[in-house]
């Protein structure tokens, strides 16, 4: 039988398979904590931050003391989120990632989280003002990897 390509449920050890749009955009909507990859004034930088998705655009709230304040806006960023989980039906392990990519800016009111978009996970201290940084949902891309080889018990010759 040869590996399938189509259905997660199908990956042996090491496959991959890309993920539809609607997958991203589905996994995007259940976490909450990505990779931000920006150029900052010391050079490329990745740092994890908290995010939330409104509508077609993935806002990150940070303190205006941050650097992504200050070097994401008008620049190109991409957003990694990834996990893993136990595949239900093969009972190995899945990993996938979706990236977002694409110019930031400094979100207006416009692109604030409407009232039916989850919060933030962080609140800031009073006092601290805060940006939000928004990442439209126009270039997004991602795959899921079975990273398991089973257990050994499962491993054909294995006594």
């Amino acid at each position: 039988m040869s590996p399938s390509t189509t259905a997660s449920e199908g990956l042996l050890p090491g496959d991959h398979r890309p993920l539809t749009a609607s997958e991203c955009h589905h996994w995007l909507r259940g976490h909450r904590e990505g990779r931000l990859g920006y150029l900052s004034g010391r050079g490329q930088r990745a740092v994890v931050v908290s995010y939330t998705v409104a509508g077609a655009m993935i806002l990150v709230q940070v303190p205006d003391y941050n650097d992504i304040a200050q070097y994401a806006p008008g620049a190109a960023v991409t957003l990694a989120v990834e996990g893993a989980a136990e595949s239900t039906s093969a009972g190995g392990l899945e990993t996938s990632e979706v990236m977002v990519t694409g110019t930031a800016a400094h979100a207006d009111e416009t692109t604030r989280p409407p009232a039916d978009t989850e919060p933030f996970e962080e609140s800031w201290p009073t006092g601290i003002k805060t940006s939000v940084v928004a990442l439209p949902l126009t270039n997004v891309e991602g795959v899921r990897r079975r990273t398991d080889h089973g257990r050994a018990d499962e491993q054909p010759g294995t006594p």
